[in-house]
């Protein structure tokens, strides 16, 4: 395995005790991380190449199944369609309790046989919304041959990330463009296009109420990080809360100082800034073809 960079170390697993919620910071118990503590599957490890990094897939790991929408915290654009449908308005796309509330009042006066606020297929088919209860199972398929290089990786990867400029931004996002992404679920998806899966990071795991998909990338052991200062076309960016340290944000880097993200209101180009409002930009960045 890759020694992790000094750069790289300097944020480390404590910084994640303030990783940013939707709705404020977590505990440090409360967070998942993929890395403390744990090995990677068998099935992760045999997927590194001979100088230590993910090598390039033809299949990504499928997903597990239909995620039902069954507690506090669980977010994504299943959720976004359910308060859509309950007429609840533009609002955080979680599992909160005003919508938990409205999905139980749902169940009570359609006499559904469960009235507890979660929504399994049997509540969703209630609802009459038009997509399938698994709608928010897709993943991209690889574009790539096992033997295509770097370049032709990066482009992959940066064109199919192009396509889903205008995209609403969807707390939890990781599907199709017309539902709508978050930061990480673009990239997440835009590295299956190109050929890696960085399991165990999965679109199953990117919706549950304490996982950071962008901070477990940026952990991830088998990914390369180069300082910032040598940044180039298809690295990945990423932010840290400006008060913890903690990675809340990760963008595509483009070239000329401009980088593809998923933040606010939609997914859009702009210019690479050292600070947002509470974030500032990581000192290192991932290159995931290097």
């Amino acid at each position: 395995m890759p020694s992790p960079s000094p750069l790289r170390a300097a944020v480390t697993a404590a910084t994640l005790a303030s990783a940013l919620v939707w709705a404020g910071p977590l505990s440090a118990s409360a967070v998942t991380s993929e890395w403390s503590g744990k090995t990677l599957p068998a099935s992760a490890i045999a997927a590194v190449s001979t100088d230590g990094y993910l090598a390039p897939t033809t299949t990504i790991t499928p997903a597990h199944g239909c995620i039902v929408l069954g507690g506090p915290g669980v977010k994504g654009v299943k959720v976004r369609l359910l308060q859509l449908r309950l007429g609840m308005g533009s609002r955080p796309e979680v599992m909160d309790a005003a919508t938990i509330a409205a999905v139980q009042a749902f169940q009570v006066d359609n006499d559904l046989p469960r009235t507890d606020g979660v929504v399994d297929a049997a509540t969703w088919s209630a609802l009459g919304i038009s997509e399938d209860f698994c709608f928010d199972r897709w993943q991209a398929a690889p574009a790539l041959p096992i033997g295509a290089g770097s370049s032709e990786r990066i482009q992959t990867m940066l064109d199919f990330a192009y396509g889903y400029i205008g995209a609403e931004y969807v707390l939890g996002g990781a599907g199709q463009p017309k539902y709508g992404v978050d930061c990480s679920g673009l990239v997440l998806q835009a590295l299956y296009r190109a050929g890696l899966d960085p399991q165990p990071i999965s679109i199953d795991k990117h919706v549950q109420p304490h996982y950071r998909t962008g901070y477990n990338l940026y952990h991830y052991p088998y990914l390369k990080h180069v300082p910032r200062s040598q940044m180039q076309r298809g690295d990945l960016i990423f932010y840290t809360s400006a008060t913890t340290g903690a990675v809340n944000h990760v963008a595509l880097y483009l070239g000329g100082n401009n980088m593809l993200e998923a933040k606010h209101r939609d997914v859009h180009v702009t210019v690479v800034a050292d600070h947002y409002t509470n974030q500032t930009i990581a000192p290192d960045v991932v290159r995931p073809f290097p």
